[in-house]
């Protein structure tokens, strides 16, 4: 919470449940509610109530403020883009949205879009009409969108395997880099412009799917288990480079 205090005022059943001592044994109970480990899914494999209430707790996230305010430090000049930070400074980012999500829905984790697979080269379907009107602590954001073709997407991810398959950090980010603003571009509209694009649902889908790959290659042959070399706190954030190695210890996985 002291990565984003906004997420300490707020005042849900969910959270009270979860501060009250007494009521642990209930929570025990009802691990639909209260998964222990957050299952990150592909998008194409969620069941319509699962949909329902991803998209239900993203509307609170926003009409609560928190939305906004992740738009706004996304908009601050952390080097998060175009370097070695991309993956990790993102993966603090979506522990955080995920955390906010929890305050409403404990049982919904953030999705992920495989554009990798031929059969998600397309804009996700169920989150085409969800085009939000998002209030920052500093102005009013009407998300649009203009998906491209499925060809040029193909083309845009086609250098994944590549990536996947390079056996240093750097060599691996770089073009990931790459991919991850091909993407943004292909969406068009509010995700082609990096002040804003957290608006958009499908932001939080691909970058799942991007510390998803990252995750994958660390934990094969190529990647041995590198990190990137960053040293001190990922600013704005409390944490450390060193924080970021685990998703297990950070409360999710990828399925």
């Amino acid at each position: 919470m002291e990565n984003l205090p906004i997420l300490s005022r707020s005042m849900t059943f969910s959270k009270m449940l979860q501060m009250d001592k007494s009521a642990a044994s209930i929570i025990r109970k009802w691990p639909w509610f209260f998964p222990p480990l957050c299952h990150r899914k592909d998008q194409a494999s969620l069941t319509d109530i699962e949909k329902s209430r991803y998209i239900c707790a993203f509307y609170m996230v926003n009409n609560d403020g928190t939305l906004g305010q992740l738009v706004d430090l996304h908009a601050g000049m952390y080097m998060q883009h175009g370097n070695l930070r991309l993956l990790p400074w993102h993966r603090i980012f979506l522990l955080l949205f995920e955390e906010a999500l929890h305050n409403y829905h404990p049982d919904v984790c953030i999705p992920y879009w495989d554009w990798t697979k031929p059969e998600e080269q397309h804009f996700p379907d169920w989150l085409a009409g969800i085009l939000p009107t998002v209030h920052t602590p500093t102005r009013t954001i009407n998300v649009i969108r203009s998906p491209g073709s499925e060809s040029w997407l193909a083309g845009t991810v086609s250098g994944v395997s590549s990536a996947l398959g390079q056996t240093s950090y750097d060599s691996f980010s770089s073009p990931i880099n790459g991919i991850h603003g091909g993407v943004h571009i292909w969406v068009g509209g509010t995700m082609s412009d990096a002040s804003v694009s957290p608006a958009d649902p499908v932001f939080w889908l691909h970058h799942a799917n991007l510390d998803r790959l990252w995750w994958d290659w660390h934990n094969s042959a190529a990647g041995n288990h590198q990190n990137p070399v960053i040293a001190g706190q990922i600013s704005p954030w409390t944490y450390t480079e060193a924080d970021t190695r685990n998703i297990i210890s950070l409360g999710y996985k990828y399925v």
